[in-house]
């Protein structure tokens, strides 16, 4: 490659003059030695550095592309330069350090990625930016322990492509990828797989996806917009007559002292529609009594204020204070409580409702509000929705009771018309 015998300031102006010749030729810096302007006999043009590593006979001469010029302004790539002329004295070499992480990029498996993630980004909402449960955290990481990394997670991820992601789906779908791991010392875990396992399980993927492209390791997330079918749970409705059930069944135990707190959670949930983690984690604090609100710091929502009956308050008000900050206390007595779920899974076989899932009783009490003439939006606000198209989805039981409603009176008017009271 032939070079210019003379050296000028590089500038846009330069750059923009710089026309192509017979054969490539150097334009080099007259201010900044090393760096220059490589003009290509069809006429692409890049910014290049030379420079030595170390100092001596035995330093390495190296000759580096920077950036194309159509890329990059000459100002940007002077400063790159400099960077790596300050390297180079140090006797560090910086073009290898850059083809040392791009080897990384490309070499960094499915499960290196799920780890980077997990360290970096999943104790944070990707959309909203606010602090996740680290309950939800764990739950994620051990379906994909279970699920995903045994299938890909040795699989590199630059070399990943949509249709392995679909298969996968369609494998923890019919269960296939399911799996029984030991957890504790005499403790297993049957990971089955299934509809919603294999739902929930690409959700996390996909963010998994999202976040490795934020920071450069793929230029593509493969799993963005994947079919994903619903996980065949459908909302179930207590009736007043299984509500009648539920009701006898928890002051059974309440009279026999078992389980006071699982039982007195569960029969909050039923009759405030909160989210389970709102009653276990209740503080002292967001019970307005004065008022009769429930003031939430932090729920799924957000800050969520939220009224509730007399009879909900009743309840609060005889409950001990032992502790200063949480209404329900572990067993250590030092955080909250969290052992509804199991408590449930005795109450609801004993009640004779297997198929009724704790936060059915959300849904039983949407039901019952409906049932008692109640509009959606009020409903949304005794919920804690944020979205008003969040509590559409008890619209068809409005149309149910209306329907109720309108055979009520058809029979009252026939019942005029002919005469009969």
């Amino acid at each position: 490659m032939s070079k210019t015998g003379k050296k000028v300031k590089i500038t846009k102006r330069v750059v923009d003059l710089a026309a192509p010749k017979t054969s490539p030729y150097i334009i080099w810096d007259l201010e900044l030695p090393g760096f220059g302007l490589r003009v290509a006999a069809n006429g692409r043009k890049a910014y290049i550095v030379s420079y030595r590593v170390g100092v001596g006979r035995g330093a390495k001469q190296r000759r580096v592309s920077i950036a194309a010029s159509n890329t990059m302004t000459c100002e940007m790539a002077r400063k790159e330069a400099q960077v790596y002329l300050a390297n180079a004295r140090l006797g560090e070499d910086r073009r290898e350090e850059i083809d040392a992480a791009a080897k990384a990029k490309a070499d960094i498996t499915v499960a290196k990625a799920i780890e980077i993630w997990h360290a970096e980004a999943a104790h944070r909402n990707r959309r909203t930016g606010k602090a996740r449960d680290p309950r939800n955290i764990r739950n994620e990481m051990s379906r994909m322990d279970a699920h995903l990394i045994p299938a890909i997670g040795n699989k590199k991820l630059r070399e990943l492509t949509r249709r392995d992601v679909e298969l996968l789906r369609d494998d923890i779908t019919a269960g296939r990828t399911a799996v029984v791991q030991k957890t504790k010392k005499h403790g297993v875990r049957r990971a089955t797989g299934g509809t919603g396992t294999a739902k929930r399980t690409m959700v996390s993927f996909k963010s998994v996806l999202a976040y490795m492209k934020d920071i450069g390791f793929v230029d593509q997330n493969v799993a963005a917009n994947l079919r994903l079918a619903p996980d065949g749970k459908k909302e179930r409705y207590l009736s007043v007559a299984e509500a009648h059930r539920l009701g006898k069944c928890l002051d059974e135990w309440e009279h026999m002292d078992r389980r006071v707190t699982g039982i007195t959670i569960i029969r909050l949930l039923l009759m405030t529609g909160a989210r389970t983690k709102e009653i276990e984690e209740l503080k002292w604090s967001e019970i307005d009594f004065d008022r009769s609100f429930f003031r939430f710091e932090e729920t799924k929502s957000g800050r969520s204020i939220r009224p509730i009956s007399p009879q909900v308050l009743d309840i609060l008000k005889a409950l001990p204070r032992l502790h200063p900050t949480w209404v329900f206390l572990n067993n250590a007595g030092t955080g909250p409580y969290c052992g509804t779920q199991a408590v449930w899974r005795l109450v609801r076989e004993e009640a004779g409702l297997p198929d009724v899932r704790k936060h059915d009783l959300r849904h039983s009490f949407a039901s019952f509000a409906l049932a008692n003439g109640l509009s959606l939006p009020i409903i949304g606000t005794l919920l804690g929705h944020s979205r008003p198209e969040t509590t559409q989805r008890y619209a068809h039981l409005s149309d149910r009771h209306a329907m109720e409603a309108a055979k009520s009176v058809g029979l009252a008017v026939m019942n005029a018309l002919e005469g009969r009271e």
